[in-house]
């Protein structure tokens, strides 16, 4: 699952158009990236369902230059909503996505590790094989 949904980021054009391109999205711990805006993944614990059916929590953080948050943040969580909702039914190599639960959006934050503003999404996956 976790190649799916980072696939179909990069490959987007709305996210594309908006930043997020292969240099900004990001799976792993990473220092401070030169790139903004930018995503980082957080992937949660599986939780079993039934048969092979897991629910995962995905976390995602976007970044920007401190500023507005209306320029890049708030398009790329709405972008984000829809394309995410969009695999629904996808193989994902190994079974499928069965249902994916936007669960919400964080209020505005700033991190000064990064020395960036943020905001995160958080969405729900439920799929076999993952």
């Amino acid at each position: 699952m976790r190649a799916l949904v980072r696939s179909a980021i990069i490959d987007d054009l709305g996210l594309s158009a908006l930043g997020i391109v292969d240099d900004a999205a990001f799976a792993v711990d990473v220092d401070t990236p030169v790139q903004r805006p930018f995503i980082q993944l957080r992937w949660g614990r599986n939780d079993p369902g039934l048969d092979r059916v897991t629910r995962r929590n995905l976390v995602i953080w976007v970044h920007d230059n401190p500023g507005d948050y209306t320029v890049h943040i708030d398009p790329i969580i709405l972008r984000l909503r829809t394309l995410l909702a969009g695999l629904e039914g996808m193989s994902n190599g190994l079974g499928h996505v069965v249902a994916v639960e936007w669960t919400g959006d964080s209020e505005d934050l700033s991190d000064d590790g990064h020395r960036t503003i943020t905001r995160t999404t958080s969405f729900q996956l439920v799929g076999s094989g993952q």
